[in-house]
This record gives structure tokens, sequence and C-alpha cells, in this order.
């Protein structure tokens, strides 16, 4: 065994590579500079004013945006004396049939009476106009009065049910009356269904706010006569400004 100590080699480029593995460690062991306090204050504000441009847009845009159709909006009609504020959802104005000079024309789902959906099964067709002294009940009742048959008979929902005669203006209808005078209720209904294939072939009209309250329904629903005339009025009721 040799007293004397082996002698450190060196190889070329060592030294080097430890002088750059110094300067790395001693540069990632130095605290980031701080800026001074004028350069923070400025960034900040920079901050800010970019924030606040970023809001201002998005608020504008939210302002001018179209909003979305509901269906809610309320459109004015007077119909005689008698102002009315429609949904546009009850009019079914995107047809000329829901347009009309001095009259109102609804679309009523039944039973809720609310708008027409594709899921409704039954309609009540209504027409507001004003008053005429034909749709006074006494004069309606007086004028079917001549045409009537002698044949009377019951049907459900309380009403009594007159033919009339053939050859008159009505024949091929029915009269529904309420007892015992008929000025309550007086429907008149085809006995058959036309080609037509509508449903809501009985017709009723009425007064009501200083208005002729005339009803399109289907048979089906006669008997249901209170309730209906009972929810247009109070729907009518609801729309009266």
């Amino acid at each position: 065994m040799s007293l004397h100590a082996t002698p450190e080699r060196h190889y070329p480029g060592h030294g080097a590579a430890d002088v750059a593995t110094l300067i790395r460690n001693r540069l990632q062991r130095r605290p980031a500079p701080v800026l001074p306090s004028g350069d923070r204050a400025l960034l900040r504000l920079a901050a800010a004013v970019l924030f606040l441009g970023l809001a201002g847009t998005g608020l504008a845009l939210l302002a001018t945006r179209t909003p979305a159709d509901t269906g809610h909006e309320l459109q004015a009609t007077r119909v005689g004396e008698t102002v009315l504020a429609i949904p546009e959802n009850l009019t079914g104005a995107d047809s000329e049939e829901g347009r009309l000079v001095g009259m109102a024309r609804l679309r009523l789902d039944w039973p809720s009476l609310g708008p027409v959906t594709p899921e409704t099964r039954s309609r009540l067709l209504v027409t507001l106009s004003p008053q005429d002294k034909v749709n006074e009940p006494a004069t309606q009742l007086s004028v079917y009065a001549r045409f009537l048959t002698n044949t009377v008979w019951s049907n459900p929902g309380g009403l009594v049910v007159r033919g009339f005669r053939k050859g008159s203006p009505y024949q091929g209808d029915e009269l529904f009356v309420s007892v015992p005078d008929g000025r309550g209720f007086a429907a008149r209904c085809p006995i058959a269904v036309p080609a037509s294939g509508l449903d809501e072939l009985c017709r009723v009209t009425f007064r009501h706010r200083g208005m002729d309250v005339n009803i399109r329904f289907p048979r089906a629903i006669i008997a249901d006569w209170e309730l209906m005339l009972g929810g247009v009025r109070r729907a009518v009721d609801r729309l009266v400004r």
C-alpha cells in the first residue's frame, strides 16, 4: 500500500460546470425584484380601468338585447266604452282573425281558460263587441221562439232542449236553455257536425261589463255551461282597465 495519496484528477470542463451551478443556485435564492410603489399603483389603476371597461360593455350589450317574446305583452283595445289590456297569447294576433276594429277576439284553453297550447284539447273562441239590441236575452229568445218545435227534452247540466222547425233559418240546430225561462243561458248547437271539422260549433251570447260576449264552444262541454260562463266572465274582468 502506497503512503502517497493519489493526486486528484481534473477533467476539462469540470470547472466551468461548477461555476455555472454556483451562479444558478445563487440566482434561485435571490428574491424577486420589488416594483417601486409608483409602478404598483399604475398597474392597479390599469387593471381597474380594464375591469370597468369590460363591465360597461357587458351592461351595454345586455341593455340593447331584444327581449324574448313571452306572449305576455299587453295589447290595448277599446270595445265600445270599455278599455281592455289583452295579453298577446290570448288574442291570436298572428292572424287577421285576431285583429278586429272595435272588437276583440280571444282564444282560451278549456278548462284552464289560459292560452291555447299544442296540448289543448278543447277551446273557447270568445268575441267581445259593442252592445247590440239583437243580443239582449229577451230579444234572442223571442226570435228563436217563432221557429221552435213543440218537442222538449232534458239534457245533462239541468238544461232543456228544443228543436227548430224544418225550413226555418235555424233548421238543423237545437236550442239549449236554462230553466225556467232561458235568460241565464240560451245556446244553439248543430245536430250534425259539418264537414268543416270545427269543434267550436255551439254559440251563446250574453252581456257583461258593457259588452256583448259571444262564445263558440264544443258541444261536448255544454253540461258545464255554468262553469264556462263564470270562467269567461272572470277572464274578461281581468282584462278590463
